[in-house]
């Protein structure tokens, strides 16, 4: 749990469910970057069996420099996809939900239980396969922004519906004392 969310929370509040974003955000800058290190290893290959070894000369530093580029950017998309990892949150206590996402700008969203319709859950084929979708939850005048990517949200909405189920049990009064 990150300091946004110890921040946020009351001191009679605790923590029902954690969500956390899938790996699978990595994959485009995994992508990227296996494929500069393949494009540098093998671009001059037909290069090789087919021509002098003057035209490998020439060949070589252009490979050379866009497979290095490709490295690079790729390097760039895994951080972006790991700063994006640290820096969201989901959170469900036992009074609200909590999402955060963002590192240098932030957006936030508190939306108290008691005004809790219910969540949705957008999955693609790729998304039921690998077990990310994502996650709306819906409230009264409202609701927190769609946030893309969420691991195994179907266990985030099993949770949500539990505590739900609890505060209204309780009436809205759902504070542990």
């Amino acid at each position: 749990m990150s300091s946004y969310v110890k921040r946020a929370m009351q001191p009679n509040e605790s923590i029902a469910y954690s969500a956390q974003l899938h790996w699978i955000i990595y994959k485009f800058g995994a992508m990227i970057t296996l494929l500069g290190v393949l494009f540098g290893q093998y671009a001059t290959w037909p290069v090789e069996k087919l021509l002098s070894e003057d035209a490998v000369n020439l060949v070589s530093k252009p490979v050379m420099y866009v497979s290095v580029g490709l490295i690079t950017l790729g390097a760039f998309q895994l951080l972006a996809a790991f700063i994006r990892q640290i820096s969201t949150e989901l959170v469900i206590t036992d009074q609200r939900v909590i999402a955060k996402h963002g590192f240098i700008s932030t957006t936030s969203y508190e939306l108290m239980l008691t005004k809790v319709e219910g969540a949705t859950i957008e999955q693609t084929i790729m998304g039921r396969i690998l077990g990310y979708g994502t996650l709306m939850v819906k409230g009264t005048g409202g609701g927190i922004s769609p946030i893309d990517h969420v691991a195994d949200p179907y266990r985030f909405h099993s949770h949500l519906m539990n505590v739900l189920h609890d505060v209204h049990e309780n009436g809205g009064n759902n504070h542990h004392d």
